[in-house]
């Protein structure tokens, strides 16, 4: 049988030094301990309070070290005087929860990248693009774990971001950690951009189009900067097709699906595969574009493979310089805007929502071209030529 606890102080003469005796049942570590102390009240002091633990706990209670008792006392007293109430135990258990969820969770980057290979869904070109711009734009938040990512830490990320880009970012960091904290993974139990407020956008009430002067000034400069770009330049302005330099009609564009010498229907046949609504259309080739196609070919221009020869950043220097050359304001949109402007006068709303592709209606085409745009003026557009911007 083990020894009783000894809860009168005994002195280690050889030490100069007062000790008690805690048996098994009462000890921190589960075992016979010793604890020694510089005086006898010391001492006595340890005792009171084993004693006391024991009549509240029974044989239940365990002594902690005078660290311990020293770190207890100190986050007692820390809460108190902040005025909080809550049990010191309900906030280590809030505590071990978080840690439980942080090694639960995955660091942004591997998330993100998670997201970008999930199998459940297929994500469009440009979805995918927009998501690895975006990325690109939270390199600080790469290695921290989306359960630990707050508010603040994506205000940082966006900040100085035009509101339009602030506002498309925002939504592709929404639906990443949404999907974060969806299904089986549980890699976040809030999503903190919920918390960030979209910028307000200020929209102009009027679609902006060139004139047909700024056009001819573009067109000539394409001649003289960058005359590969003509074919290119002619089918965004004379056509409507799609201008994204990345992943728009304009690079997916192939010199088969233009049939320029068709001889009773001229037409450049997109199929659902380049465009952006995935349905096939077609849309007729007038004479200020077969023109420039004339043109193109006179020279001794190429008529086979991509119409557009570069894509990416090589297309937006290039057209950088047409546009510092022609000294005329870019505009968001510009070329295709500008084509449905000045058809609807000609052929009618009827047409130019079909070649334009399409798929919401008319409410949807009366926000892409300018209603106020006088007939006269839609023709002197039509009748811009190749020979008359040289």
């Amino acid at each position: 049988m083990g020894r009783n606890a000894t809860f009168e102080p005994r002195k280690d003469e050889a030490r100069g030094r007062w000790w008690i005796s805690i048996p098994p049942r009462l000890s921190e570590t589960g075992t016979r301990q010793k604890r020694y102390f510089k005086t006898k009240e010391e001492a006595l002091g340890a005792i009171q309070r084993i004693k006391v633990r024991k009549e509240n706990h029974g044989t239940a209670a365990k002594l902690l070290s005078p660290a311990d008792e020293q770190q207890a006392a100190s986050a007692l007293k820390l809460l108190r005087s902040s005025g909080c109430t809550t049990q010191l135990t309900v906030i280590v258990g809030e505590y071990l929860e978080q840690i439980r969820r942080r090694d639960s969770s995955k660091p942004f980057s591997e998330a993100w990248d998670a997201y970008l290979n999930r199998v459940d869904k297929d994500l469009s070109k440009v979805h995918r693009r927009r998501l690895v711009a975006t990325k690109k734009r939270m390199v600080t938040l790469h290695p921290k774990m989306v359960a630990e990512i707050s508010r603040d830490d994506i205000e940082d990320c966006l900040k100085d971001a035009a509101p339009t880009y602030r506002n498309a970012m925002l939504r592709e960091i929404r639906s990443v950690l949404n999907w974060c904290m969806s299904g089986a993974r549980k890699w976040l139990t809030e999503n903190p951009a919920n918390d960030c407020e979209f910028a307000a956008v200020e929209r102009s009430k009027e679609v902006q189009i060139y004139t047909p002067s700024e056009i001819k000034k573009l067109m000539r400069a394409t001649v003289e900067k960058h005359p590969e770009l003509v074919p290119a330049v002619a089918l965004m302005t004379f056509a409507g097709v799609r201008p994204d330099h990345l992943d728009g009609e304009i690079v997916k564009l192939d010199w088969g699906h233009i049939l320029y010498d068709d001889r009773h229907h001229k037409r450049i046949e997109l199929p659902g595969s380049i465009t952006k609504t995935g349905k096939q259309r077609s849309v007729k080739i007038r004479p200020s574009l077969l023109s420039y196609i004339q043109w193109h070919i006179q020279r001794g221009g190429t008529r086979v493979g991509l119409v557009c020869p570069v894509k990416g950043q090589a297309l937006r220097k290039k057209m950088r310089a047409v546009f510092d050359e022609s000294k005329v304001t870019r505009i968001q949109d510009g070329f295709r805007h500008s084509f449905a402007s000045y058809l609807a006068p000609v052929d009618g709303l009827d047409v130019v929502e079909t070649e334009l592709g399409h798929q919401g209606g008319r409410e949807v085409l009366n926000r892409h071209y300018r209603t106020d745009v006088r007939k006269t003026i839609a023709k002197q557009f039509w009748e811009i030529r190749a020979g008359a911007v040289k």
